[in-house]
């Protein structure tokens, strides 16, 4: 278990090394450059592009898909969760802590329970769907998979810390045994993929923000001025 448990680790950081490349490349290509006249605020366009504009009723078709935009919101914090758990697990003392406080280890596995039902109904949603399923392609099905099993993992891995005493009673050992070694195998394999698949937009999603909050904020267009 302890050489799964290494292994894992590695591959997170190795994740975030090649994030941090990307993150770099994106610093050397600089600042947008736009020979336009001024007629608005950058700084008030890229505000509005990382807040009130992120809302569905604002985008192009999200307001029409309030559901799937729910629990791709779900999916993404209970994602986020996760990995900040992850993170805190290398130390003995957080497991520890997990096995003793029971109130707040149900309420990460009730969120991530929560969030592993929105993956696969998404994951589901991509296959039947007559408009999602020409346009997704291997990358789509194998990040939300990759994802999706890391949660799946991460909501057993707290179900254990919150029923232990019941799995020590009616279940043997080398099942709790494998259900940790999967949770680092499930993680090593999220974190060796992220920085090449579609996962990588962690990093790109903050550059695109800022982007369009240059682009339309420098126009005057973001935020859109109030009606008289």
């Amino acid at each position: 278990m302890t050489c799964f448990f290494y292994i894992a680790y590695i591959a997170m950081l190795f994740c975030l090394t090649m994030c941090a490349l990307h993150f770099l490349r994106l610093i050397k290509l600089g600042a947008p450059k736009d020979l336009s006249e001024q007629s608005g605020s950058v700084t008030a366009g890229v505000l509005y592009s990382n807040t009130v504009a992120m809302s569905p009723f604002l985008k192009e078709s999200a307001y029409k898909h309030l559901p799937t935009f729910t629990a791709g919101v779900i999916f993404h914090l209970g994602n986020f969760l996760a990995y900040f758990c992850f993170l805190f697990l290398f130390f003995d003392a957080v497991w520890e802590f997990f096995f003793q406080y029971i109130i707040i280890s149900s309420l990460i596995a009730l969120c991530l329970w929560v969030s592993v039902c929105c993956g696969i109904g998404l994951i589901i949603k991509r296959l039947i769907s007559k408009k999602l399923r020409p346009i997704s392609n291997m990358d789509d099905y194998l990040s939300v998979s990759l994802v999706t099993l890391f949660q799946l993992f991460s909501a057993l891995l707290f179900t254990i810390f919150v029923f232990h005493d019941i799995f020590h009673l009616y279940f043997s050992s080398p099942v709790h045994e494998w259900i940790i070694i999967f949770y680092f195998v499930a993680s090593a394999l999220l974190f060796i993929y992220l920085p090449f698949g579609k996962m990588r937009h962690l990093v790109y999603y903050f550059a695109a923000r800022y982007h369009l909050g240059f682009f339309y904020g420098r126009r005057g267009t973001w935020p859109p001025a109030k009606k008289q």
